[in-house]
């Protein structure tokens, strides 16, 4: 017994020593990076996404799937099915519709409007680099998920600092934990948990304290890190005037590597 004990207390202090080594703020921001990397690789893929809304009482209310796709240099979702059933002549007349007014709008771009979609999509997560400086990180342990080895890390808001975009006005009110694949650097999961009321979308909605968002990546090839689900759940004020309780899941399935130039080109010319 002694011998365990004693083996039990060496482990913990080798495990401590090794933490202390870890640069948990480098791991973040190159985790971030990373990130970044996979959301521009995405347009090189097609997938499925399965979109659940569910009622007060956790039962699905709706579902809609749909296919993902790159229309002229970024992303395009075409609704395919919903409630389990193909949809009917009226609606699949809607969407084809839809997609073709899509379509005509980006052959219609000046090289200015056409730059400026491709540039909002580039910067859509770019507000995430501020996240190793506007969080204190705390190793809290190494965790295995599918096999593979993560770094668990805990998020807590820094006092005092000061958000430099429009969308990272929100960290201060939000924690959250992440899960990083050690040997890719990439986001296995990624848990927020809303602290304080925080405003989507300027005053159109507002999620209040309890609610939670939650990101699970899945490596697709060997290179890449891609969504699989994003779940949120939690009470929102719609419009300042209806509460709503929030509780959706979205996954993503089926990639499919594709062909895309214009993306490509774009790409190229960053």
């Amino acid at each position: 017994m002694k011998i365990l004990i004693l083996t039990t207390f060496v482990g913990f202090i080798a495990g401590s020593a090794y933490c202390a080594d870890i640069d948990t703020h480098d791991i973040v921001a190159k985790s971030i990076v990373n990130y970044e990397k996979d959301w521009m690789a995405a347009l090189d893929f097609t997938c499925t996404q399965r979109d659940v809304t569910k009622d007060a009482s956790g039962e699905p209310k709706t579902i809609e799937v749909s296919q993902v796709t790159v229309l002229n240099g970024t992303p395009y979702t075409r609704l395919i099915a919903k409630n389990g059933h193909p949809l009917d002549a009226e609606e699949a007349r809607r969407e084809n519709e839809k997609y073709e007014k899509a379509v005509a709008a980006r052959d219609r771009e000046t090289p200015e409007q056409r730059e400026k979609r491709l540039r909002k999509y580039q910067e859509e997560w770019g507000f995430l680099h501020e996240v190793p400086d506007a969080f204190n990180l705390k190793l809290l342990g190494h965790e295995t998920i599918s096999g593979r080895p993560n770094y668990l890390i805990e998020l807590t808001p820094k006092p005092g600092h000061t958000p430099q975009s429009k969308t990272a006005r929100i960290f201060p009110n939000i924690e959250g934990k992440l899960w990083i694949d050690e040997q890719d650097l990439r986001w296995t999961k990624a848990v927020a948990h809303v602290i304080d009321t925080i405003s989507v979308g300027w005053v159109l909605a507002r999620i209040g304290p309890g609610a939670h968002i939650t990101i699970k990546q899945v490596k697709v090839d060997n290179e890449h890190w891609l969504p699989r689900e994003l779940d949120v759940n939690g009470t929102a004020k719609i419009m300042l005037v209806k509460n709503r309780a929030l509780d959706e899941t979205v996954s993503y399935s089926d990639y499919k590597r594709i062909r895309d130039t214009q993306a490509t080109a774009a790409a190229k010319n960053r």
